[in-house]
């Protein structure tokens, strides 16, 4: 591809216009065992969380902030899938399995950038104004919801399954997105607690 279609910008706009002939976007991650954290309460907790994706590349440097996240180019369309192996070996894991996850985003910047020292009063003949000026990072912006309903299929439980997640912003997504998933296994009190099965997991972006 003519390497103007990707950074073409005769006018020095920052962002740059919107690049032309960008490759279909992708990010997978290997298939890799759940690392559950021991029983505290008769409750076996995993976490696993994807990474920053910048969902709005095109944006590049806008208003000068430094580019940062993996870019998901054509993110409209981009949806993040994850895909659940082990749900029955080797003893039925799914038993007292609760699956939830929330979602991390930020409209602007995908971590906090370090302000200058605020000033506590307005330099004599005027001047900036007292201010403290920082920037948000990438911050939980929902609840954990529960998706445990999308696993558990009753009698005709599969194996493996695939829980797929579109970014914050129904099709139009916010910048800087990611998501975060929490693996609980809960046994009810007064019986011997079990601790979290081999599940295994991968995922990707595309």
């Amino acid at each position: 591809m003519a390497r103007d279609d990707l950074y073409r910008n005769p006018h020095g706009t920052l962002p740059m216009p919107d690049p032309a002939s960008m490759p279909v976007p992708s990010w997978q991650t290997e298939k890799f065992m759940l690392g559950w954290q021991g029983l505290v309460a008769q409750t076996d907790t995993a976490f696993w969380a994807t990474p920053i994706f910048d969902l709005r590349p095109n944006m590049r440097s806008s208003n000068t902030a430094a580019k940062q996240g993996i870019p998901i180019w054509n993110s409209y369309y981009a949806r993040l899938y994850v895909q659940l192996f082990g749900l029955l070996a080797p003893n039925n894991n799914t038993e007292g399995l609760v699956i939830e996850y929330r979602e991390w985003a930020n409209t602007t910047f995908s971590t906090t950038h370090s302000p200058q020292p605020p000033r506590a009063v307005a330099p004599p003949g005027g001047g900036f104004p007292a201010q403290v000026a920082a920037y948000q990072e990438v911050v939980p912006v929902t609840a954990w919801i529960d998706a445990t309903s999308e696993v558990m299929q009753g009698l005709n439980q599969p194996d493996s399954v695939v829980l797929a997640f579109e970014p914050v912003g129904s099709g139009y997504p916010v910048r800087y997105w990611r998501t975060e998933l929490r693996f609980r296994k809960v046994t009810p009190d007064g019986f011997v607690a079990a601790a979290g099965g081999p599940i295994n997991l991968q995922a990707a972006v595309y």
